[in-house]
């Protein structure tokens, strides 16, 4: 097995694997989840999964840019396990 960090020059060749399908239904929440991935690499988004079925995968950035409201410095969020 092998750990697949999604980056900005990979992201749309590969399946984030969160809770969106892949089907036609969950094409758009697809969409636009990795638009706001490809917006939030710039300050710091990690998005690694592990290339085997299954949905096995972390993302997390620096408290400092989180999209939720929370105050703090050098630490990390989890957005999505």
């Amino acid at each position: 097995m092998e750990i697949i960090e999604i980056t900005e020059q990979n992201i749309d060749k590969e399946h984030i694997c969160c809770a969106i399908g892949k089907d036609k239904e969950n094409e758009n929440r697809a969409f636009t989840k990795k638009a706001w991935m490809k917006k939030n690499f710039r300050d710091g988004l990690v998005f690694r999964r592990l290339d085997d079925r299954g949905k096995v995968f972390i993302e997390y950035l620096p408290i400092e840019k989180a999209w939720k409201p929370l105050i703090g410095a050098n630490y990390l969020i989890i957005n999505c396990l």
